[in-house]
């Protein structure tokens, strides 16, 4: 008994020690981040939106007047004019279907409906407004590959706007022409290897670089760093976007260095999903508008 009892005592700790060895293998991994490239982003998606939306309203309201922002304004005591209402429908794969604008007493003002392929790429958008025979079209085009490689827009059949694109092996833009009456303008596109778009350069009709923006990521791939140059080097615009822990939007900063203005926009209001719905923005330090959303999801 002396023999077996002194096994025990000696095979107890090590037994325990292997225990806690094993389990300490076993801790849950953390969840792997998961990037979508641009190329396969749904319109929810490229506008930071979760969830299955099917309906999202948004209510543009301005204050009766204008008030300078300071430590004791409290948005909540002011009283605001509501001046514009969008209302978009999503598909269930989170495509926009259509969007209707309204007026303040709700009269329809314009209507623009999009229709779509069978593997999701777009096909046409036609725009009308009520009471009016005038319509605006936009057809898409295709290469062999299925990528985009025009888009066409017409109103009341004479074409308005004609731009070709030249894409990636992943159907990502990297090249924009834009025709107009005499000359074309050009703009290219270059993707960072979780296939975000990293910068765009805007030529001149001479083929001179006349801007260029570089637009930065954080781990998750949500846009946080977006600077606008002139020319080389010559910063012009700086906007920084700021997240909440949990990935919901919290404050857009911009600076305009050429017109020595700034922006900002704020989010204080989150439904279950993290989709904000309550924006202030303040250009200058005073209040430019507040925009409410409301949500319906499938």
């Amino acid at each position: 008994m002396r023999v077996r009892g002194r096994f025990y005592l000696v095979f107890c700790p090590a037994f325990i020690l292997s225990v806690l060895l094993l389990l300490s293998g076993c801790k849950q991994k953390p969840a792997e981040i998961v990037i979508v490239p641009d190329s396969q982003k749904n319109h929810l998606q490229r506008n930071h939106i979760f969830g299955n939306v099917k309906e999202l309203t948004s209510y543009t309201l301005l204050p009766e007047e204008q008030y300078l922002r300071s430590d004791s304004l409290c948005l909540d005591s002011l009283r605001f004019d509501t001046v514009a209402l969008v209302i978009q429908h999503y598909s269930p794969d989170g495509y926009l279907l259509d969007y209707c604008k309204l007026s303040p007493k709700h009269d329809t003002l314009t209507v623009r409906v999009f229709s779509y392929h069978s593997d999701a790429r777009a096909d046409s958008w036609k725009e009308f407004y009520p009471g009016s025979q005038d319509t605006v079209v936009c057809n898409y085009e295709y290469d062999m590959n299925d990528f985009l490689s025009a888009e066409k827009v017409y109103a009341n059949d004479s074409l308005i706007s004609h731009t070709a694109y030249k894409t990636d092996g992943e159907g990502n833009v990297i090249e924009m022409l834009r025709y107009y009456d005499g000359y074309t303008v050009k703009n290219t596109s270059k993707y960072n290897p979780q296939g975000l778009l990293c910068r765009i350069d805007e030529f001149e009709p001479s083929g001179k670089l006349f801007k260029y923006v570089t637009i930065e990521y954080d781990n998750y791939g949500d846009e946080v760093n977006r600077r606008a140059f002139k020319g080389e080097n010559d910063l012009i615009e700086y906007t920084y976007t700021q997240y909440q822990q949990d990935g919901s939007l919290q404050k857009v900063l911009f600076e305009d260095r050429l017109h020595h203005s700034k922006e900002q926009y704020e989010y204080t209001g989150h439904d279950a999903l993290k989709n904000w719905t309550s924006e202030v923005r303040f250009k200058d330090k005073k209040l430019i508008y507040k925009r409410i959303r409301t949500y319906i999801y499938y």
